[in-house]
């Protein structure tokens, strides 16, 4: 047994009743570790629980916070952590209970709760980056661990039926995707970086500190979580017509980069449209018309399993 753990675990009140999740408490509970559970019940519970948690951190009383929930849940909790503390003296782990779950596919964490609790425990914590979105109006930045995404992928995410999603999972966005498909018209816009510049009319682009999005789509294959860069997809819109730029880039779901896909690699972005945008970094909902993504490398210590998974 490894030695006695203190950990504070933040879990979705959506998947506290779920037998597997108690269990897996129960079960590390009498190896004689140490968990608090805090239940999410409202918005910013998340934020709030995770802000408590550093302070009680950096007092020595915990020594790891857990995010338990999908990829929203762990954005909340990091945002939260950093906001508390620019340099949290505890690790962080996640338990993965979302539908898509990308950043613990990027990862390769497992979905099984007992599992991903393990990790939290016997892997080492690693150094990993935080990207975060900045806007031009004032409002505070937005952090986010694994992707931001823009343009039809979050419309797609806000309008996926919650039903389908609790059945079939992260198919479900595709589904939606393609109920969708003709809806949609496309954006133009102008993205900097430097050594970087691109303008013209997209359907989507994503920027990534992780590679997944979407249920597992490989938006950004060449993304790490620790190299102070984050990456960039643009799927253009050829001509104007998003339907044609959205079909001509399904090869990135089998890894190819078709035709219609720009990509760049930076430290930081800045994007601007012609129109309001709807945004979505790790599952939150936001609009936006013009804002920069920058990466805090090594920004925390994240438990990941020693092996990343296959790309």
């Amino acid at each position: 047994m490894t030695d006695p753990r203190r950990l504070t675990l933040i879990l979705n009140g959506k998947a506290a009743q779920q037998k597997n999740v108690q269990d897996a408490v129960s079960a590390i509970a009498r190896q004689g570790h140490r968990i608090d559970v805090k239940v999410t019940e409202s918005p910013g519970d998340g934020e709030r629980f995770s802000r408590e948690a550093v302070k009680a951190a950096r007092r020595g009383e915990i020594e790891t916070i857990v995010a338990g929930g999908g990829d929203g849940t762990l954005n909340a909790v990091v945002g939260g952590a950093l906001e508390a503390d620019t340099d949290p003296a505890c690790s962080f782990a996640l338990m993965p209970l979302g539908t898509a779950n990308d950043f613990a596919r990027n990862a390769g964490i497992p979905v099984d709760p007992a599992q991903a609790l393990d990790i939290a425990l016997t892997a080492p914590a690693r150094a990993t980056d935080v990207a975060s979105l900045k806007f031009d109006d004032g409002q505070k930045p937005r952090p986010f661990i694994n992707m931001a995404t823009a343009g039809f992928g979050p419309r797609v995410t806000s309008e996926a039926d919650p039903d389908l999603k609790a059945r079939i999972g992260g198919a479900a966005y595709l589904l939606s995707a393609l109920a969708r498909i003709g809806e949609v018209t496309p954006w133009s816009g102008r993205i900097r970086a430097d050594g970087f510049s691109w303008e013209g009319s997209f359907a989507a682009l994503a920027i990534g500190n992780g590679r997944r999005a979407g249920g597992g789509v490989e938006l950004c294959p060449l993304a790490e979580l620790d190299d102070g860069a984050l990456d960039l997809t643009v799927i253009e819109a050829p001509e104007g017509d998003v339907l044609a730029g959205l079909l001509s880039s399904l090869p990135l779901a089998v890894g190819l980069k078709p035709d219609s896909v720009i990509r760049a690699r930076a430290s930081s972005f800045e994007v601007e449209t012609d129109s309001l945008i709807p945004v979505s970094l790790d599952g939150e909902m936001l609009e936006a018309r013009r804002f920069t993504l920058s990466v805090r490398q090594h920004a925390i210590r994240f438990h990941l399993p020693d092996q990343p998974p296959p790309r």
